[in-house]
């Protein structure tokens, strides 16, 4: 690594920032990102990525899924902590440790995917995995709070969203629509061009109604204890996170999982909506927020209680 400074910028407001237009609402995303509820219960968006065939190739070829779905899927929300709620100097250390490990990923298909080359630093292919993983918080929170939001608003929640986790490459081929409507825009095109059933989708899919036992955690003989516990609670808890992706789940990934929306369904949803709204108005943060989204939501609470007692000058008082 060089011992180049590292250049943050100082300069742009962040939404959340007091003066900045609707910025409690700014700040309200924030911690929506910080709360593993959110990625749970609307990861499954993340099928959208997959739907699209060099990106389902190369995730094939890692083979890392098919050892441990569950595993796999919380690797990749670790990495949210790290990129949107560490201090600035790790958010640019994460950004490129992220980058320099999907440099790795690129090659031929092999199987179902034979002859398919990808490389996960095609832009096309990091637009599209950035663009979708953005869509997971953005989605999610227009779904549980879209009823009382203006247009504008919308584009608060949208832009909050991408300035808390900016994992762009160096390239304008790379970057992540800037506005709500060009991201829709965007997705429509990738719908109508790209997007198509595989056999990894359709695997993955399978997956999310009965996620393996999680191994990253714990010791071996606590999981063998609790294993025929989660073989019993997983179909049933895995339902209310099927629902809440299939509310805000673009139409063309509905017909390529062969889901449809009735109203049925959408009773289910208001009642997942309004529990999840209580929970985010009653609990306490911590009952809410992964360790580090909570470790930051306290730093700022005592920063602001430090200057809330600062002199406002050294100079002596006028007499």
């Amino acid at each position: 690594m060089s011992g180049a400074a590292i250049e943050i910028d100082t300069a742009t407001p962040k939404p959340w920032e007091p003066g900045q237009p609707h910025h409690e609402l700014a700040a309200d995303v924030r911690w929506w990102m910080g709360t593993p509820l959110a990625f749970g219960l609307f990861g499954r968006l993340a099928l959208d990525q997959v739907a699209y065939r060099k990106v389902a190739a190369a995730v094939d070829a890692s083979g890392r899924f098919a050892t441990n779905f569950t595993d796999r899927g919380l690797n990749s929300y670790l990495w949210n902590g790290p990129l949107a709620f560490a201090d600035d100097a790790d958010r640019h250390a994460t950004q490129e440790r992220l980058k320099s490990k999907h440099g790795a990923v690129h090659g031929v298909g092999k199987g179902d995917f034979e002859g398919e080359r990808y490389s996960a630093l095609d832009p096309k292919l990091w637009k599209w995995v950035g663009t979708t993983s953005l869509n997971i918080f953005y989605a999610g929170y227009v779904a549980i709070y879209g009823t009382d939001l203006t247009a504008e608003q919308r584009e608060v929640v949208y832009r909050t969203v991408c300035a808390m986790a900016d994992i762009g490459l160096p390239s304008s081929a790379a970057e992540v629509p800037p506005t709500v409507a060009e991201m829709q825009a965007y997705y429509d095109e990738v719908a109508a061009t790209e997007l198509a059933a595989n056999p990894f989708l359709l695997w993955a899919a399978g997956q999310f109604s009965a996620p393996p036992m999680p191994t990253l955690f714990g010791p071996p003989w606590l999981r063998r204890i609790v294993a025929p516990a989660w073989r019993l609670a997983v179909p049933v808890l895995a339902r209310p996170a099927r629902i809440c992706a299939e509310s805000t789940t673009h139409p063309k990934m509905m017909e390529l999982l062969g889901s449809t929306w009735n109203s049925g369904k959408q009773v289910e949803f208001a009642c997942y909506r309004a529990g999840i709204r209580a929970a985010r108005r009653w609990l306490p943060k911590w009952a809410l927020l992964e360790p580090m989204a909570y470790n930051r939501y306290r730093y700022e609470q005592l920063r602001a209680f430090h200057h809330t007692y600062e002199l406002e000058s050294f100079a002596p008082a006028a007499s």
